[in-house]
């Protein structure tokens, strides 16, 4: 018995081709800000627990801690001399986290929450594999909804994406590439 239909696979491709066509291409959904920083060899970020407008960024040259609040950074510690616990995918933070063990997420697994408790989400689709959209959809949308679609943004488009996801609290949702942090704040109303 094959359980494989080309047909079905060419036609389902067909319909999220459609789908990703109609979504609006825009850098920033438009009750949100954004920060762009450059990280060299960026491979794994967390959110701090504690404080969820502290994000911690590891990378090959060591780790920087990032308020999100302010959309600026704020310590670095350049050494690498440090310890990533990849069984259970945490790392110490450095500052005002030194004594926080971060849950991480990255090059070596792990995730961060897809969307927040007021219904905004975040999609990706490899339609053009190795590229990857990040598609933002707003208040309970889905680009998967017909109806949905022009509700959507594609915010981003990345071959090296490590990993991208919201803070614990909402406020904030990061991508991380290996050399970009994109960093978004929900606008005060």
């Amino acid at each position: 018995m094959n359980f494989f239909r080309k047909d079905i696979e060419q036609e389902n491709r067909k319909r999220l081709r459609q789908l990703l066509d109609k979504v609006k291409v825009q850098s920033c959904p438009d009750e949100w800000k954004f920060e762009h920083f450059a990280v060299s060899g960026l491979t794994e970020i967390g959110f701090s627990e504690l404080n969820p407008d502290v994000l911690l960024v590891i990378s090959g040259n060591g780790r920087g801690l990032f308020d999100c609040s302010s959309l600026k950074k704020n310590e670095r510690d350049n050494t690498t001399d440090f310890e990533i616990d990849y069984s259970n995918l945490t790392c110490y933070g450095i500052g005002e986290l030194k004594e926080e063990k971060i849950r991480i997420s990255g090059l070596h697994g792990g995730g961060l929450p897809l969307g927040n408790s007021n219904g905004d989400s975040i999609e990706i689709m490899a339609l053009d594999w190795p590229k990857i959209d990040i598609i933002f959809q707003p208040k309970w949308s889905s680009i998967y909804a017909e109806k949905d679609g022009n509700k959507c943004f594609r915010i981003y488009s990345s071959d090296t994406l490590k990993t991208y996801g919201f803070s614990s609290n909402g406020n904030y949702f990061i991508i991380a590439t290996s050399s970009d942090l994109l960093i978004f704040k929900k606008k005060e109303t």
